[in-house]
């Protein structure tokens, strides 16, 4: 990265210094999901809910006995689930389930584990934000405490994976002001952070500060060995009374008593593409890892400023990280790219990293020792091909005839020996022409049938 003059509070400009788009074929990110080597055995099926329900784009996590921790939201009515699956499992019927009941949609479901693989889950509604801890055997309904600790009004907005454990178990999380929709009556726009050090499930335990007057949407924080915060977002930079400034990807940290804005410091990284145009909506989507270093990697959707395409990013820094030490190139210029992308590093510190293409969902992996230059070889394996799936033959809407599913917004863990673990929302949307009486019914309008938590086990 090359830096140059300060924009906003705390970002300084930077551009990629390694920028590659490869050719599409079959052999790199730009080929189609099914492209690249060949998909392992995989198991795949859809995440339990108990009775029948809708749910929507799970976020994983892995203990240290390889054990899969999920949290997933209901689509549309109010709730969530906790779901445990020991490092055995082989479907459904191995998950047990926790229901956390809410008041209103569920629009982010977050999940961290403690040192000893023990959950916590914080939930953003419109109106509330909730915190659930477990005491005892997490996996019973009763072990849960679940307490809504902010009421904002739909004032704010917890986006992303931006809910995480410190180094001593205690939770934190970063909110920023709600983004209208077109900008329509945008309200201030602000950033803050939530902390709370013991009694967590009570409100009057958290605290609340400002940190900083730019939005940071769909952020992803990290906590390093040396219980420094860590940092990927997305945030409008260069914003002036005559400017409206652009929506970059950024990296900020923070070393300690990260409540006081003048504690963080970072440096935008690369134009952030989202879309509302789109079959499913684009959210920014950023991701990062440490190394055990605590070296910052970051994948993200990128946008090119010449033509406001959407590409993927990954980039890399060693040293100076708040500044010009990172490294980027553009792995993926294609147009199918969709909604979500989240990275893991294994255990020798190589990326991988799920995202949407063509409405499958694809994971890319990178073994040489310097992934964000421009020759570095990447992989692409299929997590799942939505081609394959069986099709709905239940159609909601009227004169539908066609249905497909649609993957999206994947979350990656990885076990100790580096297999992956892929959440993501598989959304059956119905389409068609035919109608067989136009003047009594209407013509079929496209929409979603169904849509579920999908697990696959690569």
């Amino acid at each position: 990265m090359r830096s140059s003059s300060s924009l906003g509070l705390f970002l300084v400009a930077a551009s990629l210094v390694a920028c590659n788009a490869p050719a599409e074929g079959p052999d790199g990110p730009n080929g189609r999901a099914g492209g690249g080597r060949s998909a392992p055995p995989a198991t795949r099926f859809f995440l339990p809910t108990g009775e029948p329900t809708n749910t929507s784009n799970p976020t994983l996590a892995i203990d240290a006995d390889d054990a899969i921790h999920s949290v997933y939201p209901e689509y549309v009515r109010g709730g969530a689930f906790y779901a445990f699956c020991p490092a055995s499992c082989a479907g459904p019927d191995d998950v047990k389930l926790v229901h956390f009941p809410t008041v209103g949609t569920v629009h982010d479901a977050m999940i961290a584990l403690d040192a000893q693989g023990k959950p916590s889950v914080l939930l953003s509604t419109g109106q509330r934000v909730y915190y659930a801890s477990c005491d005892g055997d997490c996996t019973d309904q009763g072990a849960w405490t679940s307490s809504v600790i902010l009421e904002h009004g739909g004032d704010r907005e917890v986006t992303g994976k931006a809910f995480a454990l410190d180094r001593q178990g205690r939770p934190r999380f970063l909110m920023h002001t709600t983004k209208a929709y077109l900008g329509v009556g945008q309200k201030k726009p602000e950033t803050f952070w939530a902390a709370c050090d013991a009694g967590c499930n009570a409100a009057s335990a958290w605290r609340v500060d400002k940190i900083s007057d730019q939005m940071w949407r769909s952020s992803h924080l990290i906590f390093d060995a040396q219980n420094r915060a860590h940092v990927a977002t997305v945030a409008n930079v260069g914003r002036t009374e005559s400017s409206s400034g652009k929506e970059m990807g950024a990296y900020v940290t923070c070393a300690g008593d990260c409540a006081r804005e003048d504690a963080w410091e970072g440096t935008a990284l690369s134009l952030a593409f989202e879309s509302e145009l789109d079959a499913v909506r684009i959210p920014p989507a950023i991701s990062l890892a440490l190394t055990k270093a605590g070296q910052p990697r970051v994948v993200m959707l990128g946008m090119f400023e010449d033509t406001m395409k959407r590409n993927i990013t990954y980039l890399a820094c060693d040293a100076r990280c708040t500044g010009d030490g990172w490294v980027g190139s553009v792995l993926s210029g294609n147009e199918k790219i969709g909604a979500g992308v989240d990275l893991v590093l294994d255990a020798n510190d190589k990326p991988r990293f799920v995202h949407t293409l063509d409405y499958d969902i694809a994971l890319a992996s990178c073994d040489q020792d310097r992934c964000e230059v421009e020759d570095a070889k990447w992989d692409l394996a299929t997590v799942e091909y939505a081609g394959s799936m069986k099709k709905d033959e239940i159609f909601l809407y009227a004169n539908c005839t066609v249905a497909a599913w649609f993957l999206h917004s994947p979350s990656v863990a990885l076990t100790k020996d580096g297999r992956a673990r892929v959440g993501y929302q598989a959304r059956d949307i119905s389409g068609g022409f035919g109608n067989a009486d136009p003047v009594r019914t209407p013509d079929c309008r496209a929409g979603t049938d169904m849509t579920w938590s999908r697990l696959a086990m690569l």
